[in-house]
């Protein structure tokens, strides 16, 4: 919310993951987001419910899938609806 684009924040979120000041290329990132969705989505049912119990044990989501959700939550109804209420406010 506070960046308004998921760019910004993919970018600062593969900084983080990749331990790197170093120029990152968030684009890419994102796209390699999509890719493993589309990838898990195209998987036969033993792969995606092997990726589901892996998930289950981790204390934090893989960055790929952290980065895939902000991108969906982005593009949604609810983000447009909080943006049209509250964005105007702000500025």
């Amino acid at each position: 919310l506070v960046s308004q684009d998921v760019h910004v924040v993919a970018g600062a979120m593969l900084k983080l993951f990749a331990g790197t000041a170093r120029a990152t290329n968030a684009q890419a990132f994102v796209d390699q987001t999509r890719e493993y969705d589309e990838l898990l989505a195209s998987a036969n049912p033993l792969v995606r419910r092997s990726v589901q119990m892996q998930m289950q044990q981790r204390t934090h989501p893989l960055p790929v899938k952290r980065v895939s959700e902000l991108t969906k939550w982005f593009a949604s109804k609810d983000y447009a609806r909080i943006m049209r209420v509250h964005g105007e406010k702000d500025r």
